[in-house]
């Protein structure tokens, strides 16, 4: 599970993320109750800094910057994540972005700041409204498929957004969320796999 809570005017997202198996039976599910906003490529290139290898941190990374990639624009992205329990492990994130006019010149920018490119993530991936629910069919290439929740509604806090987002996966079949999340991102698992 990702949990990354969306409140109005500020920069913090709840999400759950799991790995499926039968994508075709969710995606058929899921486009029974929601619409279908859009289907794209996604190219993540994953940065980081000579001084400060962002995924050298176990068990797993709190902080990301990468350019994605996108048909319609390439946008830069730097997450953190904050909040930190007890258990170590961190409730949700926040997400800054602004969109690049030019790929080529930022990726320069960052060679000359001595930043390097850590991963390349590429997916196919399905966005759907379904209420307060933004759902994201992601085919992840060299990982698989996956299935994430987005927060979007007035929820009144990140524990009742979590909450709805497990309760709209298990009402798609998909069981034992709560302990079948996946608390990393696309590229450490890649990073782990290949």
């Amino acid at each position: 599970m990702q949990l990354l809570c969306y409140y109005k005017n500020m920069n913090i997202e709840v999400e759950i993320k799991v790995k499926i198996d039968n994508f075709e039976e969710i995606k058929e599910k899921v486009s029974k109750i929601g619409k279908l906003i859009k289907s794209i490529k996604q190219i993540d290139d994953y940065y980081v800094p000579s001084h400060r290898d962002f995924f050298a941190r176990k068990p797993h990374p709190i902080e990301w910057l990468r350019i994605r990639t996108n048909p319609d624009k390439v946008v830069w992205e730097y997450t953190r994540s904050i909040n930190q329990r007890d258990d170590g492990d961190y409730d949700y994130a926040e997400e800054y972005e602004i969109e690049i006019l030019n790929k080529e010149e930022l990726k320069k920018i960052l060679n000359f700041l001595d930043f390097k490119k850590s991963v390349t993530i590429e997916k196919y991936r399905e966005y759907w409204m379904c209420d307060d629910i933004e759902v994201a069919l992601d085919n992840v290439t060299g990982l698989g498929y996956f299935i994430e929740a987005e927060a979007k509604g007035d929820f009144k806090d990140d524990k009742e957004a979590k909450v709805e987002c497990i309760k709209f996966l298990e009402n798609l079949g998909i069981k034992d969320v709560e302990n079948n999340y996946i608390k990393t991102g696309y590229p450490e698992l890649y990073l782990e796999n290949h």
